[in-house]
């Protein structure tokens, strides 16, 4: 016939090939201080610049490099429990707090952003680790600046706890690794 297009061959097979499986999930644990930094520089890189958060930290004048060398000892300290961390996390906050007033919000979403933060890079027993404690530090803070005591019902897990729920010896680091 002239003038007439072929018809189209019909399509084989349903959906559009999936290629997820080709997408290997590279990301590892929480395992030494290199680890820590990257996500302290990358979660405050964001926070920094965040809606929310940004405006507490550009009134509070932050010194980053102070800030990140402070955050990364602590954090080596909470996760890899490296000795070096001397301050007192709470208490700190308290003049940033009496600058600009820290809402349920701004827990919220720092919870949220670092949780964030972490399930981008990491994954593994030390990475739930590091969420489980920021919020609960999140929480402690949120009540230490509004002068509310815990209520005493929150279960306490011991610092230091191996994969198994076995307590852990405090001189091996969360991932397991020394």
């Amino acid at each position: 016939m002239i003038g007439t297009a072929s018809p189209v061959p019909p399509t084989e097979g349903g959906d559009p090939p999936c290629w997820s499986h080709l997408l290997e999930d590279t990301r590892e644990d929480v395992v030494d201080r290199d680890d820590i930094e990257l996500l302290v520089r990358n979660f405050y890189r964001d926070a920094a610049m965040d809606d929310v958060l940004g405006p507490v930290f550009e009134a509070a004048h932050v010194n980053w490099n102070a800030h990140v060398a402070t955050l990364i000892d602590f954090w080596a300290w909470q996760l890899l429990g490296e000795p070096g961390y001397g301050g007192q996390p709470l208490r700190a906050h308290e003049p940033v707090h009496a600058r600009t007033p820290l809402s349920h919000s701004h827990y919220e979403r720092w919870v949220e952003l670092f949780c964030d933060t972490i399930d981008a890079s990491f994954q593994g027993p030390c990475a739930e680790i590091a969420k489980g404690r920021g919020r609960k530090m999140a929480a402690a803070m949120e009540r230490l600046l509004l002068g509310v005591s815990a209520s005493g019902t929150a279960p306490i897990e011991p610092m230091w706890r191996r994969v198994d729920g076995a307590p852990r010896d405090p001189q091996r680091r969360c991932s397991g690794r020394i």
